[in-house]
């Protein structure tokens, strides 16, 4: 399944945001401590975005091969605005754990690696596609 329209991307991303968040505030929330919820949350967020950029093609791709691992977007000016929002979001979630109490610094901990890391493959796809922009 190869997700291709506009409509079709913003129903996946609101979609799936709205299930982790319902599953979030009606069942992890009830079920688990604090610190695991928030480790579910972006465990589950991670899995969404990797799903996504893997069904996601943009306009010039190839529908039929899978993409490369490293590739997270049709063009790089997108992998940039993505992964440049989620960086600041890490930045956010960094300072928050470092100005929390050693106790309440888990939460936003997890939030800074789980951005850091979606911030790390969109930024390194968008490199690497610029580079390719470039050779050809």
């Amino acid at each position: 399944m190869r997700i291709t329209t506009v409509t079709g991307k913003i129903s996946y991303i609101v979609g799936a945001f709205a299930l982790i968040l319902i599953l979030n505030v009606f069942v992890f929330a009830r079920l688990v401590n604090p610190t695991f919820d928030v480790m579910i949350v972006a465990l589950l967020n991670i899995a969404y975005v990797i799903i996504g950029v893997r069904t996601f093609r943009g306009a010039d791709e190839n529908r039929t091969d899978p993409r490369p691992w490293w590739r997270a977007t049709a063009r790089p000016a997108a992998g940039y605005w993505i992964g440049a929002g989620l960086a600041v979001a890490a930045f956010i979630s960094c300072v928050g754990a470092l100005a929390s109490d050693p106790e309440n610094a888990v939460i936003p901990a997890v939030a800074c690696i789980s951005y850091a890391v979606l911030a790390a493959f969109y930024l390194n796809s968008s490199i690497r596609l610029h580079g390719m922009d470039r050779a050809g």
